[in-house]
């Protein structure tokens, strides 16, 4: 079976297990244009303002630490104009994906850990690219950050098929990455998966495509300088996981890495050391947990 032909049959098998729906203020929000110079900014703070406990989330994002900003940010439109419609609209897609997704444990997957990777790989995205004054900074967080986001649904949605693969992956030797399971039992990866559920939350087309790309770090090395979040997504896939105490793919990470920015091994080791110091601010907007061991510390490993 090719990769159309599977992707087609997930897709089917997914809409036939009813998926969650999206927020109707979120779909307001993701309705805007891609183009954002077209975008009024009440088309945006509208449909904030009507979802109370959107807007308190949204108000809370644009107070936190991140902006560091000195005053208060008393309302949705001040604090808009302050960072920006990409800046918001972005939170609010990936606020609204997370409350589609199951946060809770099932037997040896711990969404929470998830979590902590995946927002490990979206800092990492964003920092670099913001480093090297490069590409859509937003968008690469908002794909990293959302590159696994079909793990928890399918292990609810298919738990008797998927569960097993889960719980196969601490058996499998560290060359082993969880799609080569996928793609051995079901003819697809998770990434094929998220790449079906943008599709159906009709999130933004680039979004979508760097979640169904994102385990493509090798192909998308060579075209880094036309599509430069393509490939730092595809690379955070390869950081260390905090569900193991070694890293699996740091060697294919440091080779790809000093491949396409040979000569910045400073900013490798910067990249780990800013994303450990301010874990904590994204954490708490989003509401997860501090690894227990830092990203740091896998380098010397």
């Amino acid at each position: 079976m090719n990769n159309e032909t599977a992707r087609e049959e997930l897709r089917k098998s997914l809409i036939a297990e009813q998926l969650p729906a999206m927020p109707h203020s979120a779909l307001s929000v993701l309705k805007l244009d891609n183009d954002l110079s077209k975008v009024n900014i009440n088309d945006l703070v509208r449909p904030i303002e009507a979802d109370p406990g959107l807007a308190a989330q949204v108000l809370k994002f644009l107070n936190s630490s991140a902006f560091g900003f000195q005053s208060t940010i008393s309302n949705i439109r001040q604090g808009v104009a302050l960072v920006g419609i990409r800046i918001v609209k972005n939170f609010v897609l990936w606020k609204a994906v997370f409350s589609l997704i199951p946060r809770s444990k099932t037997g040896s997957f711990d969404v929470g850990l998830l979590w902590q990777d995946s927002l490990r790989r979206a800092m990492f995205s964003r920092i670099l690219l913001l480093e090297l004054k490069r590409g859509d900074t937003e968008m690469a967080f908002a794909g990293a950050l959302l590159q696994d986001m079909a793990i928890p649904l399918l292990l609810k949605l298919k738990t008797a098929d998927y569960s097993p693969v889960l719980d196969s992956l601490a058996r499998q030797p560290a060359s082993r990455r969880l799609s080569d399971i996928e793609n051995d039992n079901f003819g697809w990866n998770h990434a094929d998966a998220g790449f079906v559920l943008g599709q159906h939350w009709k999130l933004p087309e680039i979004l979508v495509n760097l979640i169904g790309n994102h385990l493509r770090a090798e192909e998308l090395a060579a075209s880094f300088a036309e599509q430069p979040e393509y490939f730092v997504v595809a690379l955070s896939s390869l950081l260390p996981s905090v569900t193991k105490a070694d890293w699996d793919d740091r060697d294919a990470f440091i080779r790809l890495f000093e491949k396409v920015f040979s000569g910045n091994k400073r900013l490798f080791l910067n990249l780990f050391s800013r994303i450990d110091i301010e874990f904590e601010q994204y954490a708490a907007l989003l509401q997860i947990a501090q690894p227990k061991q830092g990203l740091f510390t896998y380098i010397d490993a």
